[in-house]
């Protein structure tokens, strides 16, 4: 398949009111008629760098002109030509969906990547920047929407250390230390060691909220699992959360 002309996105580069065109068009029928998304993602060529420039130049066009539909539709299709990560610039994408006044938009995106297996390695990253700029913007609780949708079985997100830092330290940060629990359980779960600096937010977060002993024990818990306990550590650990999460929640 023919990858993205310049002619193509030029006539995108002054969006208006009363017309947008749809880019990625040839691209977009050759999705719809493939058998899978396998196959589908296999035939879209990569993109030259000068056609990256100008996506780069256009996402801030279309977002700054509430395009914001158009430019999930540019960046999906583009990610599905596997840019190097650093190619492309997400951040006033990202920026303008954490500013939307509900979820849907940015839900969207992230459901337009799930069920694109292509592009299933930028959804830690995106995810990463999405949360953090929901917690810049003081919406923790779309912070932890994103989460929720990040640790669900049917999602392809893996967790790394640095979105579960964010999370931790946000939540913490806005006094919901029951979902930092929550964040730190799945990040042991899947073998990711808390160190010291989200062990202090968890810690100090417990004792403002009066639980010592539960600070105490889950700080020698999560110490354990640092020194490289074992399996059935991390599983002892994994079930003091569980309990802890339980004992909250009643």
């Amino acid at each position: 398949m023919r990858s993205l002309k310049p002619k193509r996105l030029h006539s995108l580069a002054c969006p208006s009111k009363s017309s947008i065109f749809v880019v990625f068009q040839p691209s977009a029928a050759r999705l719809s008629s493939s058998s899978s998304s396998e196959e589908a993602t296999s035939s879209i060529a990569s993109l030259t760098q000068e056609e990256l420039t100008k996506i780069n130049l256009l996402l801030p066009r279309l977002c700054l002109s509430n395009h914001l539909p158009k430019a999930i539709h540019l960046i999906t299709t583009t990610l599905l030509t596997n840019p190097l990560p650093k190619s492309i610039s997400l951040s006033i994408l990202v920026d303008s969906l954490a500013s939307q006044p509900d979820m849907t938009l940015p839900m969207s995106l992230l459901n337009r990547l799930k069920h694109s297996p292509g592009a299933h390695t930028y959804l830690t990253p995106i995810n990463t920047m999405l949360v953090a700029s929901y917690f810049r913007k003081h919406k923790p609780m779309e912070a932890l929407k994103v989460f929720n949708w990040m640790v669900r079985p049917d999602s392809p997100c893996v967790l790394d250390e640095k979105v579960c830092g964010i999370l931790v330290c946000g939540f913490c940060r806005n006094g919901m230390v029951l979902e930092a629990l929550k964040v730190l359980r799945s990040m042991v779960a899947v073998n990711l060691v808390p160190g010291r600096v989200l062990r202090k937010w968890v810690y100090r977060g417990l004792l403002r909220e009066a639980r010592i002993k539960e600070a105490v024990e889950l700080n020698e818990a999560l110490v354990w699992v640092e020194d490289g306990s074992g399996d059935e550590t991390v599983k002892k650990v994994v079930e003091l959360f569980e309990q802890m999460i339980a004992v909250w929640t009643d």
